[in-house]
């Protein structure tokens, strides 16, 4: 059947983009609002067409990473709409207003509901912003200074996707609440499926990350552009201590870091209206978003993510490519784990010979909060315009929880893209959450995945999950007696071990 030429008008396009990386000195960097208008004009400037900011008529940003419910200042320190006060920055009279939820993942929750508002066509042209100033922010509050940034809007943003926290109380007790101390369970889990020794699985991570730090370091907008070999990366030293063992503190995510990006998102029809060359459009070809099981305790596997081959099944479906059809790649690289497990599900293997990343990967260009993949959308907008082509990227919440899988083309597609949600996939895959977990736990068991943290100044405490004689899935934290140093080197995997609960945790020794 022949597509009407207004189905495919409706098609969503990008057509502006704008990035801006803050080195400057405390004195002269930039609060969050000044960031985003300042990339917010960049993408505006982009498109070439002087008077866009008439046109824009939706304007959505990504939550700061520190402005999350729990948090003792609900309105990003005092930004109660800083969606509407980066349009008034740019004399924008927009009518819709958003702003996400926490998580990786928000950047593509946010393009998604643009594109919807698109596709329906209640909305012309979306400005989507999205950063941090967490090193200002840090920088200002050590210095002894308060800090002023507020706006005082007479309406509130609308709010979009889930900010339900990634981890129970359960998980808390167990110090299972930070990326830092959760990817490394990971990391072991998949090096006991891969059958390797500890060695060896470093030494893998810190191949596939030296790719990484290399793209990392010829991008002009990466934090740290500096190139790591595998032996700088996987050598542990004063500088490159262990973190959340087996990962070095150059495999993990860097999150103090000023930077934004700005996106201009408009239908093809309307690109066109405006004058926009086709050249400069790049097609939103594929979106999916899904979650595995939420809590990490719960889930079948440690080293398989349903959500992650369901989105990129489903975003594959909607554009009618497959894997070989894409040129760029950007798959969300908080942590090696969390790009083994993508490359698993997406069907990557070790040989793949394309870059896995277009920026550098969070540990080296930089992972702004839940801001990483409107920057890796940017720079694959970038690479597309210059290099025409299909570009694939992933995002990545919390622990391996919630996911996105988005595809973009220089070309225009087929057909016009759907972006309808089947509820039946998300059911199933809650469907798999294990019934043996168990929060009191006595007895003997053995060890199926662990991590050891080493804090700044000392080794801090081990963290297992294991089964007990009956099958039971459980939490544990090594006694205040336990000489980490001398099981740091010592592979724990399969060792046998007696948990006791006492004082609302489970503690375990080795046997």
């Amino acid at each position: 059947m022949t597509k009407r030429k207004s189905d495919l008008d409706l098609s969503p396009v990008f057509i502006g983009i704008g990035d801006f990386v803050d080195k400057n000195t405390l004195e002269k960097s930039l609060n969050p609002l000044e960031l985003f208008s300042l990339t917010a004009r960049k993408a505006l400037a982009d498109t070439q067409i002087k008077n866009l900011h008439e046109h824009i008529d939706y304007v959505g940003t990504v939550r700061l990473s520190v402005d999350y419910p729990t948090a003792t200042n609900q309105d990003s320190f005092g930004y109660k709409n800083i969606s509407h006060s980066i349009a008034n920055s740019l004399n924008i009279r927009a009518k819709e207003f958003v702003y996400t939820s926490m998580g990786g993942n928000a950047p593509q929750v946010l393009i998604e509901d643009a594109a919807k508002n698109i596709l329906s066509g209640d909305i012309n042209c979306a400005l989507l912003n999205g950063g941090e100033t967490l090193k200002t922010m840090i920088d200002i509050l050590k210095s002894g200074e308060n800090l002023d940034w507020y706006d005082d809007p007479k309406t509130r943003p609308r709010e979009i996707g889930e900010n339900e926290l990634g981890f129970n109380e359960y998980e808390k007790n167990h110090k299972m609440d930070l990326p830092t101390n959760v990817y490394p369970l990971f990391a072991q889990a998949l090096r006991k499926e891969q059958k390797k020794t500890a060695d060896e699985h470093l030494r893998d991570c810190a191949h596939l990350f030296s790719k990484f730090s290399k793209i990392a370091a010829d991008n002009p907008y990466s934090w740290f552009q500096t190139y790591r070999s595998p032996e700088d990366i996987s050598e542990v030293s004063q500088s490159n201590r262990y973190v959340g063992y087996p990962y070095t503190k150059y495999l993990n995510s860097v999150i103090r870091v000023n930077m934004g990006s700005s996106l201009v998102l408009t239908s093809y029809g309307y690109a066109k209206q405006l004058g926009i060359p086709e050249n400069k459009c790049i097609f939103l070809t594929g979106l999916s978003i899904a979650n595995d099981v939420w809590n990490v305790s719960e889930r079948p596997s440690l080293t398989d993510s349903p959500a992650i081959k369901f989105c990129i099944s489903n975003a594959f479906n909607q554009s009618n490519t497959i894997l070989e059809d894409y040129k760029y790649f950007d798959i969300y690289s908080c942590f090696p784990s969390a790009v083994q497990v993508a490359m698993k599900e997406i069907g990557i293997n070790d040989d793949f010979e394309r870059p896995l990343t277009v920026t550098g990967g969070l540990p080296y260009f930089g992972g702004p909060g839940n801001s990483y993949t409107i920057m890796s959308t940017s720079e694959m907008v970038r690479k597309l315009r210059s290099d025409p082509g299909k570009g694939l990227l992933t995002a990545n919440s919390w622990f391996l929880t919630k996911h996105a899988a988005m595809t973009l083309s220089s070309s225009k597609p087929e057909e016009r893209l759907s972006l309808e949600k089947s509820k039946s996939i998300q059911n199933e895959i809650n469907s798999t959450k294990i019934k043996n977990l168990v929060e009191q736990a006595n007895g003997d068991g053995k060890i199926d995945t662990y991590t050891i943290i080493n804090g700044r100044k000392k080794l801090e405490c081990a963290i297992i999950i294991g089964t007990l004689e009956n099958g039971s899935r459980f939490l544990a934290n090594s006694s205040d007696d336990q000489d980490l140093a001398s099981i740091l080197d010592k592979d724990l995997l399969d060792l046998p071990v007696k948990v006791e609960h006492k004082n609302n945790k489970n503690y375990f020794k080795l046997i």
